[in-house]
């Protein structure tokens, strides 16, 4: 008998098959695996977008304004389980940090309508400023940032070093800040 006789067309397709599933399989599993990894390597500070942020009182503060500070951007809403679980430690955070420098701005995602925000704030007693995006152009410029809680920390040369998506892990949140803290304020 020939090599060709002895082949068996329904075991050759079942072993194809079986090859071609497992290599997609080893595909699929280092596509997970490399974005599971995404937050983990090592990134460059990139400068923080020139946004106005604006509080429920009012008052417009430039980002640019703020240099030289520390500062937090964390995005949030009134309709967030997981902000509003996390908010106790955000706010036992800067209550600890902003004697030491921290400015904590709060912004309230589009969606939210200001009178929720501030009733929200003062049932919270929020003590770091609550800033509106009316028009959701602060987000935009926060990488179209649409997840909340998103927070982004900002060193004194006005550059984002770290953004935290999702529940944030307050230990490593404020051992970064108590870092950013530390070091010397820019040159003017």
């Amino acid at each position: 008998m020939t090599a060709s006789k002895d082949r068996d067309p329904a075991a050759e397709e079942s072993r194809a098959v079986r090859w071609l599933a497992m290599s997609l399989g080893g595909l699929a599993f280092a596509i997970v695996a490399s974005l599971a990894a995404l937050p983990f390597l090592a990134t460059r500070p990139v400068a923080a977008p020139a946004v106005t942020l604006q509080t429920v009182q009012g008052d417009r503060t430039p980002l640019a304004d703020l240099r030289g500070e520390v500062v937090l951007v964390s995005f949030w809403s009134t309709t967030c389980a997981p902000c509003m679980n996390e908010m106790p430690e955000k706010i036992a955070l800067h209550r600890a940090l902003a004697p030491r420098g921290l400015k904590t701005y709060a912004v309230a995602m589009q969606h939210d309508r200001p009178d929720r925000v501030l009733h929200t704030a003062q049932r919270l007693g929020m003590p770091f400023e609550i800033a509106l995006d009316l028009q959701g152009e602060v987000a935009r410029e926060f990488n179209n940032t649409d997840t909340t809680p998103t927070k982004f920390l900002i060193d004194r040369q006005g550059r984002i070093v770290k953004r935290f998506v999702g529940f944030t892990d307050f230990v490593a949140l404020r051992n970064r800040i108590e870092t950013e803290l530390a070091a010397p304020r820019a040159a003017s």
